[in-house]
């Protein structure tokens, strides 16, 4: 099977995971885009470290493509506890997690 969206993602089959945060793993992602399909990651709640050792340990697993679902936009209102944005954590690092980690 062969489409522009495939070739695209650098996938086999038109399958995409859906972005389970909380409940997805590095070994689920992993399974995943060995099989063909497309794994995505799900962190709304996850801090730059454990995003990042989450990337780490999936690309131990795969070296096929994988998609990582942040949450950057701003949030209405304070956060709990003044904790930064994953806006103000995550988009100023994002070039360089790309590049380190493979990511597209």
């Amino acid at each position: 099977m062969s489409n522009p969206l495939l070739s695209l993602l650098d996938i086999d089959y038109p399958l995409i995971q859906a972005p389970m945060a909380g409940v997805s793993t590095p070994a689920l992602a992993a399974a995943v885009s060995n099989a063909g399909a497309l794994a995505r990651w799900g962190w709304a709640a996850s801090t730059v470290a454990q995003a990042e050792a989450m990337i780490v340990a999936t690309r131990q697993l795969t070296d096929r493509p994988f998609n990582v679902n942040l949450f950057c936009h701003a949030p209405p209102g304070a956060t709990p506890g003044g904790k930064p944005t994953g806006q103000q954590h995550y988009v100023p690092i994002l070039p360089a997690m790309a590049v380190r980690h493979r990511i597209r």
